[in-house]
């Protein structure tokens, strides 16, 4: 994938995610989980590129970490690993 790819995924991802997922006052159906599983492995996927935090821009990182930090699609430990690389603040 390209830079502009990864960045693009990213605001795309953040996007659905305040869209659908940030809602509180839907009711939970089983159509609901199911979307929001299918969300948790697109953000994971793009978490498995190899490299994708060192190209994505330091605001698209924290979007992602925002993502995670209410789903939970990896671990916090792991994600803050990313961003500290992003970020070089080790």
């Amino acid at each position: 994938m390209t830079t502009k790819q990864l960045n693009s995924k990213a605001v795309k991802l953040f996007n659905k995610w305040q869209r659908d997922f940030c809602d509180s006052s839907t009711a939970a159906t089983d159509e609901y989980f199911n979307k929001l599983k299918s969300f948790k492995k697109e953000c994971l996927d793009l978490h498995n590129v190899v490299g994708c935090y060192e190209y994505l821009t330091n605001k698209n990182a924290l979007k992602m970490a925002s993502i995670c930090s209410s789903l939970r699609f990896v671990e916090p430990y792991r994600m803050l690993m990313q961003l500290q690389k992003q970020t070089k603040t080790y």
